[in-house]
Parts: C-alpha cells; structure tokens; sequence
C-alpha cells in the first residue's frame, strides 16, 4: 500500500489516541494559548481594579449560578474576587441557588486569598435568598429585610462590615453571575433606578442579552461564557481552569483540521496517480 493510500485510510482509533493525549495537556498544566481580549472583558476588569475601586467599598457578588455551571461562570467569578480583594473591597455574597453553599465553598478553594481576609470585617456570606425580581428590589430598599442573619445564623446588625450598610446607597458595586436573568433583575431595580455599578458574568448563551445591555451602558462590563474567564485570567496573570478548557477546545479543532487536511491529501494524491 502506498503512502497516499495509507494517508486516505488511516484508522480512526489512531486519530482517538491522538486526541486523547493531546488534550491531557492543557489539563496537566495550561498552555495558554494566545486569545484576544473582547472590549466587554476589557472594560468589566478595568471597572474592578485601579481607580475604579476604592478600599473598602463595598461590593455584591450574586451566585446566580449553580453547580452544573461552575465550568462557565465560576473561573470569572474567582478571577473578579481576587480583584476586588487586591483593591481592598469588601465583599457581600448572595445566592439564588438551592446549591449555594457549594458554590462559596468552592470559590474559597479557588480565590487563595480569602487565606488573609477575615470573616465579617472584609466578607460576609448572606446565603440564599429567593422572590426573583422582588427580592432583588426588596434588597435594594433594605438588604437586612431579605438577610436578618447570615447564612451562619449571625444577626445582620452584628457583623462589623455590615453596620453602616443599609441600602443600595451603600453598595459600590454589584457582580451578578448568571445562567437566568438575576442581572436584568439588578439592572432594572438598581443600576437604572439608582445608578449602581453593574457588571454580569453570564453562561455564552445569554451573550445575545447580555453584550446589549453594555453597549447600552446598563453593564460596565460582561464575561461570557468559558471565553470571558480565560481572558480575564489572562488580564489578572493567573490561568486557571477557563485557560484549561479553552485551550482544550483549541488544541481539538486544530487537530481536527490537520486530520482533515492529512486525509485530504492522501485522497487527492491518489487520484492523481499517487497510488501507481
């Protein structure tokens, strides 16, 4: 058999095996793969760090995702934890998500930092709460009438960086993570209604919502999906599991298009004569 025969039949298994090693890789360690930062990631992480953030402003990270999301949303979260924390923000984190306990436990894992922040001085913890758009407009007229305790069972009026935070004039900022529309519910009932700073980090599916909403200056900023994370990890230096998965994704259509071009050859080169 001649080589553009061989070229032309090369036995699927081998381009399995191919694959299958050439994306341990990227999860063995991130190779980093080059990406262009989109002007929503850009402008979302320029509205975290320098000027932009004061120490000790106050911030609001909404878990509005799940577990069965953390691939898209979680490594932009963590990403613009670690910003806030370098900035000297405090955080407030809230969830809507029976789930969410998990979701602040693995974001501890995944921001080093909370290691030098102490609970109740630099972030609280809230937890769940419920009431969709309602809740959200509740919150912005009385954060201590959604959350009277913490998801610890600590009063509101008993944590430190909670006693001169009332209302939604006391929030710098707000984070909303998303697979629904928990940011169109912050949009609507805080940033038009107050002016708040507002930024989503959204699954990919609802960049058609949510890049509208910046262009129309309702988000200082968006992450979408997998993309967002791995340019945001680019910005802050530190790859992480969005780097992993987009490089994982990279190195897979490269291999797909060298496969096609490989059997191509083989195909053309024997209809050429190749085979004689």
């Amino acid at each position: 058999m001649s080589i553009a025969s061989k070229l032309a039949d090369i036995d699927r298994r081998v381009f399995y095996w191919i694959l299958f090693v050439a994306l341990m890789v990227p999860y063995l360690s991130p190779i980093g793969l080059p990406i262009n930062i989109a002007p929503n990631t850009q402008e979302l992480y320029d509205g975290i760090t320098g000027d932009s953030v004061e120490e000790g402003d106050v911030w609001i990270v909404n878990f509005g995702y799940g577990v069965s999301a953390w691939s898209e949303c979680h490594p932009a979260v963590t990403v613009c934890t670690k910003a806030l924390f370098r900035e000297g923000a405090k955080i407030i984190f809230v969830g809507i998500h029976y789930d969410v306990e998990l979701t602040y436990k693995k974001l501890q894992e995944t921001v080093p930092d909370f290691a030098d922040k102490e609970y109740g001085e630099d972030y609280v913890f809230l937890g769940y709460f419920t009431g969709g758009e309602s809740g959200v407009a509740q919150m912005a007229s009385s954060i201590e009438s959604v959350f009277p305790e913490d998801h610890f069972g600590t009063p509101y009026d008993e944590i430190a960086m909670l006693q001169d935070v009332e209302d939604v004039h006391d929030i710098a900022g707000v984070l909303s993570s998303d697979t629904g529309d928990y940011g169109g519910h912050f949009m609507t009932q805080w940033q038009a209604a107050y002016g708040t700073k507002l930024a989503e980090i959204g699954i990919a599916m609802n960049a058609s919502t949510d890049l509208p909403r910046w262009q129309a200056g309702n988000f200082f900023g968006v992450s979408v999906g997998s993309r967002g994370g791995a340019e945001l990890e680019k910005l802050i230096g530190e790859l992480g599991d969005a780097t992993v998965t987009m490089d994982s994704i990279n190195v897979s259509h490269l291999l797909v298009v060298f496969a096609i071009i490989l059997a191509n050859i083989g195909v053309i080169t024997e209809k050429l004569g190749g085979n004689q």
